[in-house]
């Protein structure tokens, strides 16, 4: 009975043994140094895969570090050629506004310079029809031809803004 026992015993042990070629998971009498070999081949491989793909996604990581820190130093430049470009628009804005100002008053002395000389005009007009003493008609043209100096300066004076 013993030994029909022990058969027994040792018919369940085998069967409760897998057989497979993965060392980790066969049993005692499925261990095979060939395939623990090659598993540990295969793993070597996947491990020097892995690696390759680490070094070349460090690469584009790096790539891409070195891209953005570029397009950040464009962007930096673009922003100071902004700032400058509107400084100097700005400038030139209160230059205008300067200009605009100083031909506003060059305008109006030249309006008031048109209007002393149709005046001046109508004054010598007045002093060629005559009338009243040769003593006045001398002041009088005295008085105008100062007149005419005097807006002859001044017509000057206001070419030479």
């Amino acid at each position: 009975m013993k030994k029909i026992l022990l058969s027994l015993c040792a018919i369940l042990l085998l069967a409760g043994c897998q057989t497979t070629s993965d060392p980790s998971k066969g049993g005692l009498l499925s261990y095979s140094p060939e395939a623990y070999k090659q598993r540990q081949v295969e793993r070597q491989e996947r491990l020097k895969e892995l690696q390759r793909e680490q070094i070349a996604e460090e690469q584009r990581q790096a790539a891409l570090t070195q891209t953005a820190a570029q397009k950040q130093r464009e962007r930096s430049a673009m922003q100071q050629k902004l700032q400058r470009a509107n400084t100097e628009s700005a400038n030139l804005s209160k230059k205008l506004n300067a200009f605009k100002a100083q031909n506003d008053a060059q305008e109006k002395a030249l309006a008031d310079l048109r209007a002393r000389q149709a005046r001046l005009h109508a004054d010598i007009q007045a002093g060629r029809a005559g009338g009243g003493s040769v003593e006045n008609r001398q002041v009088e043209a005295e008085r105008l031809r100062r007149e005419v100096e005097r807006l002859a300066r001044d017509m000057e004076a206001l070419s030479g803004l």
